[in-house]
């Protein structure tokens, strides 16, 4: 009898010894998950917020409680700079050096988009990216992070013309994915009122001097003028329009832009500023979820305070603690998956109840709020946007 070569002994004694459901990212005692986000640039704030103060803040009360079916959850972060070339970088680096089962809450349409292509040739899910650009909509590994951005503006399109009667309309826009996004949708939905943008104004990522844009867009006489910018030209916007003293426009900012914070940056010029908001108030809502989020976040980090980009990370984490339960002790990307695609009515105790269908999409509503001395006033229930 022949002796079989010593190498191949020791791989058949592995292939005995490794467990049947060994996956990257899994160990007996570990899950590890992780994503690109800003922690610089124009978006270092919410970047910060959604993922050290939201999912890791949900993680720590998870792992403090010993973990989901016996795993602590570990996160590894990089910084993108809210720059698509290093988010695709960095999220290859978690892929094949960290050894991520599956990238959860990154961030902004251009970064996210950038990574989109090489996760689904890699078959690693996308969980909850905090951007709304359709394309993402039914994708296998993909499930959304916030209610798309045509979801949104049928919302707020269908308000503006249906409950407030508006019929003129402008738009001042980010010029990439992310505002052009928002661009086709508001078009679209317009179309169905018979109405149509009667201005529109790129700005170029980067770009915070909005002034000569905002000059032509009074000349428009828009009664609504839509948002479509991150904080800082957003900020500008409100500012510049003060100065000039435009009042006869309705400012609207676009989900992603609506917190208080961050509209907050414009000072006294935020005041009246509409939107749509897709979080309940993370320092006054009394709903169930809401006050253990709150209980959470004065535990582990007592000097944050509490605010929608936390809130929405959190959330991520809570909706991942949930699927990878569902999954039990045998954790793979394909029973991830499939425990998302089986939750049905789930209740979170912070949004409506979630059944999350073919579309993956794990929100589909927000409502509408009004800038009222530095805080949101909620104008309107939850608004449909089926």
């Amino acid at each position: 009898m022949r002796t079989w070569p010593a190498v191949i002994l020791a791989a058949i004694a592995v292939g005995v010894a490794a467990p049947a459901w060994a996956q990257q990212g899994v160990t007996d005692t570990e899950i590890v998950i992780g994503c690109s986000n800003s922690f610089s640039g124009p978006l270092a704030f919410t970047g910060e917020q959604a993922t050290r103060y939201g999912v890791d803040l949900y993680f720590k009360a998870v792992n403090d409680a010993g973990g989901i079916n016996g795993r602590k959850v570990r996160t590894v972060y990089y910084d993108d700079g809210y720059r698509p070339q290093d988010a695709a970088a960095n999220t290859k680096k978690l892929v094949e050096q960290d050894g991520i089962l599956a990238v959860i809450a990154p961030q902004g349409t251009p970064p996210v988009m950038a990574t989109v292509d090489y996760l689904a040739e890699q078959k690693v899910p996308l969980l909850f990216p905090f951007q709304g650009s359709p394309v993402v909509r039914g994708q296998k590994l993909i499930f959304s992070g916030m209610t798309l951005y045509d979801r949104q503006s049928r919302m707020m399109i269908d308000y503006l013309v249906g409950t407030r009667k508006f019929t003129t309309f402008a738009a001042l826009y980010q010029d990439d994915e992310y505002g052009k996004s928002f661009l086709t949708s508001f078009e679209k939905d317009l179309g169905r009122h018979n109405l149509k943008l009667v201005a529109m104004e790129p700005v170029k990522r980067g770009v915070t001097d909005v002034s000569a844009q905002i000059a032509k867009l009074q000349s428009a006489k828009p009664q609504v003028t839509f948002l479509v910018l991150t904080p800082g030209p957003g900020a500008q916007a409100l500012k510049e329009r003060q100065k000039i003293g435009w009042t006869d426009t309705v400012m609207v900012s676009s989900g992603p832009l609506t917190d208080e914070r961050y509209l907050g940056l414009a000072g006294d010029a935020a005041e009246g500023v509409e939107g749509l908001s897709l979080w309940p108030d993370p320092v006054t809502s009394d709903l169930p979820g809401m006050k253990v989020y709150r209980d959470h976040m004065q535990k582990y980090f007592a000097k944050n305070e509490p605010n929608r980009y936390s809130l929405s990370g959190y959330f991520a984490a809570m909706l991942f603690t949930e699927g990878a339960k569902r999954a039990g002790r045998t954790l793979t990307r394909e029973s991830l998956v499939a425990a998302f695609e089986g939750l049905k009515a789930w209740e979170s105790g912070i949004l409506p109840p979630i059944t999350i269908g073919a579309d993956h999409e794990t929100q589909k509503q927000g409502f509408w709020v009004r800038v009222e001395k530095g805080r949101f006033r909620q104008l309107t229930d939850w608004l449909k946007s089926e």
